[in-house]
Formats: structure tokens, C-alpha cells, sequence
């Protein structure tokens, strides 16, 4: 439940309840708990699970699960929740935030966004000094790059992100 934020590990889901924990290999052929073959699903998503046209299959488990890992383990709730914005809006070309990328390093440093100029962004907050020619951004706009955008397709997609 830590690892998928107590909602359903499905990224295009993240149903908070009713939520199940799934064995990624039925447990009548393991036997056991393992953390490495459960995923928390929610009840609809669970019955997706080797079943219809969308049905989720093993293989589609085992991404998500290491997805799972991959995002928690490496991304802060605001830095996904920056992520969260471009999958829910395709259209968005750029997030507002406050010119301390200590908050979302991680993203930067990645490559999947970076800072752009003011002119792009109208509803950047800049500032120039008054007694020198020293300036600096409060607000930035940070938009995705490359990589960045191909790792929000692949989340919008619900296929492997890494």
C-alpha cells in the first residue's frame, strides 16, 4: 500500500478504494508474500486482470510494479505530482514553480524538464534589483523536454516508463 501512495498502481487509475493486493503470479502456484510479486489494485482493475480487451496480463504487472519502484524510489510527491500535470492536460506546455529546483532536482538533473525563458512564459514572476542591473525569477515556467515528454506518454499510455 506505501509503495503504490495507498491508491491503485495502475498509472492511468489511481483509484483510492476499494483496493485489493494482487499476486502477480497466483499465490496457489507460489505459496507465499512476496513484496516483489504483489501490486495493489483497485476492485475494477483487479478484474481487468487476465480478462477482456483492456485486460491487464502478468507481463503489464511486472512493468507497473517496477514503475512503482522506479517513481517512489526516485521521485518526491511534488516532482510526480509534476509529472501528474502533463499526463492530465497533454495540451499544458509548460508548470509554473518557484525558482528553487532543490524541490524538484531530480526531474532537472534527469532531463525530463527545464527552465524556460520568460518571454515563453507570460505568467513567469520576474524581478530586476533597483539599485543594480542584477535580476533574477521567483516564479519559472519549466516545461518538458524530449525525454521528458516521453516519459509522460508512456505514463498517459500505461506502458513501461523506463
Amino acid at each position: 500500500m506505501l509503495e503504490a501512495g495507498y491508491r491503485c498502481a495502475v498509472p492511468t487509475c489511481r483509484t483510492v478504494e476499494p483496493l485489493d493486493i494482487h499476486h502477480i503470479v497466483d499465490y496457489a502456484k507460489v505459496k507465499t508474500h512476496e513484496f516483489d510479486n504483489m501490486v495493489v489494485l483497485c476492485a475494477n482493475c483487479h478484474r481487468r486482470v487476465g480478462k477482456g480487451p483492456r485486460r491487464l496480463d502478468r507481463k503489464a504487472l511486472r512493468i507497473i510494479k517496477r514503475n512503482l519502484g522506479l517513481m517512489y524510489g526516485r521521485y518526491s510527491d511534488l516532482e510526480r505530482r509534476i509529472l501528474q500535470h502533463f499526463v492530465d492536460d497533454p495540451e499544458a506546455t509548460y508548470v509554473l514553480l518557484p525558482e528553487t529546483p532543490v524541490l524538484f532536482g531530480h526531474l532537472v538533473r534527469d532531463g525530463l524538464i527545464e527552465g524556460a525563458s520568460g518571454e515563453e512564459i507570460p505568467d513567469a514572476v520576474h524581478f530586476t534589483v533597483a539599485s543594480s542591473t542584477e535580476s533574477f525569477f521567483l516564479t519559472r515556467g519549466y516545461r518538458l523536454t524530449a525525454d521528458g515528454s516521453a516519459v509522460v506518454r508512456k505514463l498517459r499510455d500505461n506502458i513501461e516508463a523506463f
